[in-house]
């Protein structure tokens, strides 16, 4: 559930303050999320809104890691690419060479709320909510993406869906994309039901990878705004099939059907399965084209 859809206790005052914390490296940001009472800060949208509705105890202390050094860096590989968790998602929306590589993910990014919330939202702030209709996580499980996290006692590796299992003292520290192969095409589809400050009614990211003779090689839809989500759809028995019409037309079928929408204000658990269905069809759509398309071609 949404944060907008969720029962909230309404106060006409905020919080006490919080100290604000500002270390100068990692290390030291994780020294003190176990030090006491505190929570990450990144970009601070997400703390705002908590602390205006009261939903939790608010910590005495924030530790800034947003500005921490290489947290804001997009860095390009020999066969992968890392995206640090301070980047803001405007930053994301405009990088070329994350666009070439995953137009996914930028399109993900630049669907998000309004150019001044993509200002403030940083990468790792938008996982780390676990908020199943936001974008990027929708985006990055389709691409294939992990999850760097660290701890004062070293790093792991989590999938996008498995950051539910953050434990206390971990701080996101970058996600990490392959490169796509050749003949590698990615569209991002978001509903909205009435305008760009809401979260989707359905969003949907679609990645498609195309052998030399037309058929496809490997396939990916992920579902977000749904019971669980992002959730991938298993769509293994249809590599090997032409990509046309019919694969997308059965893609989009299984996409609704293994996914559970949940009723809310923006629509019927019913209306929104149909949704799930007509969305996949465009980003699949979108996506095939994409890797029809040259290098350089329509992105």
């Amino acid at each position: 559930m949404t944060a907008l859809d969720s029962t909230q206790v309404q106060s006409d005052t905020l919080s006490a303050p919080a100290t604000l914390l500002t270390p100068r490296t990692a290390d030291e940001a994780l020294r003190m999320l176990v030090a006491g009472d505190t929570a990450v800060l990144g970009g601070g949208v997400g703390h705002t809104l908590a602390r205006r509705a009261r939903r939790t105890s608010a910590p005495t202390a924030l530790v800034s890691v947003a500005d921490l050094p290489g947290f804001t860096d997009i860095t390009v590989f020999a066969d992968h690419l890392t995206i640090g968790a301070g980047t803001r998602l405007d930053d994301c929306a405009a990088d070329r060479r994350l666009a070439r590589a995953w137009p996914v993910v930028t399109e993900a990014a630049r669907s998000v709320a309004t150019g001044r919330i993509r200002r403030m939202v940083t990468l790792g702030g938008n996982l780390a909510a676990l908020d199943d209709s936001h974008d990027p996580p929708v985006a990055l499980t389709a691409a294939g993406a992990t999850v760097v996290v660290r701890s004062l006692t070293g790093s792991r590796t989590l999938t996008v869906t498995e950051l539910d299992r953050l434990r206390p003292g971990e701080l996101i520290e970058h996600v990490r994309l392959p490169l796509p192969e050749p003949r590698t095409g990615s569209a991002y589809e978001k509903f909205l039901v009435r305008g760009v400050w809401e979260y989707a009614c359905v969003n949907v990211a679609a990645v498609v990878t195309l052998a030399e003779d037309g058929t496809v090689r490997e396939l990916s839809l992920a579902v977000g705004s749904v019971a669980g989500g992002p959730v991938a759809a298993d769509l293994a028995e249809l590599t090997g099939a032409r990509a046309d019409r019919h694969l997308v037309e059965r893609a989009a079928d299984r996409a609704a059907a293994t996914t559970t929408p949940y009723d809310d204000v923006k629509g019927s658990a019913a209306y929104k399965t149909r949704m799930i269905a007509e969305f996949s069809r465009r980003a699949l759509t979108t996506a095939i084209r994409r890797a029809e398309t040259p290098a350089g071609g329509d992105r």
